[in-house]
């Protein structure tokens, strides 16, 4: 099994469709997994529910209706399970961050696949140290979860306790969860350990780097 598979604990035989929500390296995570499953023999489609760069990696590319401005759109909730019927995997971006690494997610959000089998949530590691106001998408909504100030800075205990509440990456998910700390190499080895400490570490939970052009975990 792949590095990516084992940590994030993905059972081949029943976690086809799966979902990923979130910030921080969402993208990133797709197209590597995607790679890794394919260079395990299996067939994989890229798609969204929501939008995406419609400029695939790997030479994976992604399945969507075009909306301009390079990037494509899901046609509907239902769609990404149909092509089950052409795939053995089906890895689907169901959230979007403005390209921010944190995110909390509004009322509308995310948009998860109808039948999804895991998703996985996703936060950066390099909104740790930064303000509210400049690292997390829909910080004001953010600032009243966490009973703080867009001017507070973030630390990674935020980003844990977003990826493990009902209103945060979990929000919406009835099925298998896994949660992700990405771009990794900003955590200094004190953070890495409040990180391993949390419940669900090792079973749930990882962190993930981005090293010469790979994603490593640890």
């Amino acid at each position: 099994m792949g590095v990516l598979c084992e940590s994030l604990n993905i059972d081949t035989g029943r976690h086809r469709l799966i979902a990923f929500v979130g910030a921080g390296g969402k993208t990133t995570l797709i197209y590597g997994l995607s790679r890794e499953l394919r260079s395990m023999g299996y067939s994989v489609a890229v798609t969204t529910t929501t939008h995406m760069g419609a400029k695939g990696r790997y030479g994976f590319a992604p399945i969507g209706v075009p909306c301009g401005d390079g990037k494509i759109k899901g046609s509907s909730p239902a769609a990404p399970a149909k092509l089950l019927l052409d795939y053995d995997f089906v890895l689907t971006e169901a959230d979007g961050s403005r390209r921010l690494p944190f995110k909390v997610p509004e009322s509308h959000e995310p948009v998860l696949p109808e039948g999804a089998h895991l998703v996985v949530g996703v936060a950066g590691a390099a909104a740790a140290g930064g303000t509210f106001a400049e690292k997390c998408c829909r910080y004001p909504l953010a600032c009243r979860y966490f009973a703080c100030e867009p001017s507070e800075r973030i630390g990674v205990h935020h980003l844990v306790e977003a990826l493990n509440a009902p209103w945060g990456q979990k929000k919406g998910v009835v099925c298998d969860y896994r949660w992700v700390i990405g771009q990794g190499d900003w955590l200094d080895e004190k953070q890495r350990a409040y990180i391993r400490s949390t419940a669900g570490w090792g079973e749930e939970g990882c962190i993930l780097s981005l090293l010469n052009g790979r994603i490593t975990a640890g």
